[in-house]
């Protein structure tokens, strides 16, 4: 899945899997959310012995990838 948003910093990729972790916003933005729903889903995919990651450039958007085993 991609998304056209903000972008995400490198170095807060792999928290946002984490529960109630939002990256910050250096934006007049503010991102609304529990911060619960990636740690959901990554919870689900590595249940099923598979991988989740995300890859993203500022004021590019985010990819985020999901690897299930077959």
């Amino acid at each position: 899945m991609k998304d056209t948003g903000p972008g995400i910093y490198r170095e807060n990729l792999s928290a946002i899997f984490e529960k109630f972790h939002q990256p910050p916003v250096k934006t007049s933005e503010w991102m609304k959310g529990t911060g619960l729903g990636l740690a959901i889903v990554k919870n689900i995919i590595v249940a099923h012995g598979g991988e989740v990651w995300a890859e993203s450039e500022l004021g590019q958007g985010s990819t985020f990838f999901v690897l299930l085993p077959s």
